[in-house]
């Protein structure tokens, strides 16, 4: 039995070590990086970015959005752009101007400026940075409430599909730097944007974390949108939705190819109004608020009981009350908005509806993309390691199970030289001897033997003890062990020995002729002692 411990120490040892291997990418350039993203005020997720690395590194805040594939940052000349801080293009020796002028537009936001080439970093969670040189950017002298305090950028994770010009992504720099890479991939996994100034999640960069997620992977693919409700570079398609409420007085559903955007940019579910009239419609107690210039807003009774299940292909998800109803002071809303124009029909899934699954983006061109969806790990809290980290893992591993497996093999030694000792010297295996009748007093014992005991006095009859196999000792008993450790015999006295003739004990029981008497052979065994009944 110990050393099957020791077999199993061995086995463990090398499936750690296996696993740990696995871990380990062989590929530097698919090395899953952790990209931190902050939550601002406004619920929007960003991105640390330096532009210029080096002594005169300009360092911002980029909202993160997968509407577009430009990048922008407020410029020194933007007299709109909300008092951020702004890029000096005369500050940085890496900057080249560029002679074209470009606008992007994001559900009622827009900028637009000049295009320059710049040398930029993303930041990763270990400190290190993430290099992507000569990117495109619009520098910004022009812009409608893009930017917030703390957001002096966007960081485009669009196609550009919109107007074909993939080369100004940053997916296009990154192919054009991997060129045995066919398609940039990463992993996005939000936190919910319920508390500003908190940690917002992660984008596992350049490879998503298999570790974040779970089950099979449902995958939609990409397509241009050509939508000016949607304002988005791409759409899938969702298979199905269905509404219910607490009491199935509204219960509404849609199914087909939905056209569907999905964008962290903003944290609502934006449908289509007949859709949201229809949810919010036959809800007692709920009101269409002021219409807004993109979307409208439903007051809904804060204690209002619903849920909301949509469908991509294999994958589901389900929502409820804690996520489709929003306290606005003393007040509550409903998570889904609709468009203000009552002719969109397309669905925008924002950071509320992210954040409860994990998504994978696949781009390999402005109109070549996927986007997979998958279930979250109930807890998931993966980081990045790097290759020196990894080792170390595996290093510290290794050592771990080889001391491990050592104080196994020397406990195990220990054990058997204790046992070794404890055990009466010389002592033999044998066979089991064969069950016995012995007849006393008139009554016959069934007696069931697998060692020689004797009773050690008249006047003792529950002590016993083993008969040690010496041919020439006449001592009957070596060894006294206490009755409680065995289970006790009949109360009429039974005799044992290793005789041929049967000792006497008792004189009047000696002389009597009606006791039949029969020689036992000496069996040298040790085991233990069970009476098994009494028969008449």
């Amino acid at each position: 039995m110990c050393y099957e411990f020791v077999i199993y120490g061995l086995l463990f040892f090398s499936q750690s070590v296996e696993a740990f291997l696995e871990k380990r990418d062989t590929d530097p350039a698919l090395e899953t990086l952790v990209i931190p993203l902050a939550l601002d005020n406004i619920a929007r997720y960003s991105v640390a970015v330096d532009m210029s690395p080096g002594p005169d590194q300009q360092s911002f805040g980029f909202v993160v959005t997968t509407g577009t594939g430009y990048s922008v940052v407020a410029g020194v000349n933007c007299d709109d752009c909300e008092g951020v801080s702004s890029y000096n293009i005369s500050q940085s020796p890496t900057a080249e101007q560029l002679p074209d002028v470009q606008s992007v537009s994001l559900l009622g936001t827009n900028a637009s400026g000049s295009l320059i080439d710049e040398n930029c970093q993303l930041t990763q969670s270990n400190g290190s940075a993430w290099p992507y040189p000569n990117q495109t950017l619009i520098v910004a002298n022009t812009s409608s409430n893009l930017f917030s305090p703390g957001i002096s950028g966007v960081f485009g994770l669009g196609t550009n599909g919109r107007n074909g010009d993939f080369s100004a992504t940053v997916f296009s720099g990154w192919l054009s730097r991997n060129p045995g890479k066919t398609n940039f991939t990463y992993g996005m996994m939000l936190n919910p944007p319920w508390d500003s100034g908190t940690d917002g999640g992660v984008l596992h960069w350049q490879s998503p974390d298999t570790a974040s997620f779970e089950g099979d992977v449902a995958w939609k693919s990409m397509s241009t949108s050509n939508s000016t409700s949607l304002q988005s570079d791409w759409y899938i398609t969702m298979d199905s939705l269905s509404f219910t409420d607490s009491d199935d007085s509204v219960t509404v559903s849609r199914s087909g190819e939905l056209v569907t955007a999905v964008d962290p940019f903003e944290a609502p579910l934006i449908f289509p109004q007949a859709l949201t009239g229809a949810i919010y419609g036959g809800m007692a107690g709920a009101s269409r608020l002021p219409l807004t210039s993109t979307t409208n807003q439903w007051a809904i009774p804060c204690n209002s009981k619903m849920s909301l299940s949509m469908t991509f292909g294999s994958f589901s998800v389900s929502m409820d009350e804690t996520t489709l109803v929003l306290q606005n002071g003393n007040a509550c809303v409903g998570a889904i908005e609709e468009w203000s124009d009552p002719q969109a029909g397309e669905y925008l899934l924002g950071s509320i509806f992210i954040s409860l699954v994990y998504l994978i983006f696949s781009v390999s061109g402005s109109s070549q993309g996927s986007v997979g969806f998958a279930h979250r790990k109930a807890s998931s809290s993966s980081t990045n390691l790097s290759a020196g980290q990894v080792t170390g893992i595996v290093l510290g591993s290794v050592a771990f199970s080889v001391l491990s497996v050592v104080g196994l093999i020397w406990y195990c030694y220990r054990r058997r030289q204790r046992q070794h000792k404890e055990l009466p010297s010389p002592f033999i295996s044998p066979p089991m001897p064969p069950n016995y009748q012995e007849s006393v007093n008139g009554n016959r014992e069934i007696v069931t033997a697998s060692a020689s005991f004797v009773a050690r006095s008249p006047s003792d009859i529950n002590g016993f003890g083993f008969r040690l196999p010496h041919s020439s000792d006449s001592a009957d008993i070596m060894t006294a062990l206490p009755s409680s450790n065995l289970i006790r015999p009949n109360p009429t006295p039974t005799e044992f020995s290793f005789r041929e003739t049967l000792p006497l004990y008792d004189e009047s029981v000696a002389n009597d002729t009606s006791i039949s008497r029969q020689p036992l052979r000496t069996q040298k065994s040790l085991a233990t002692f069970q009476t098994t009944g009494t028969l008449a």
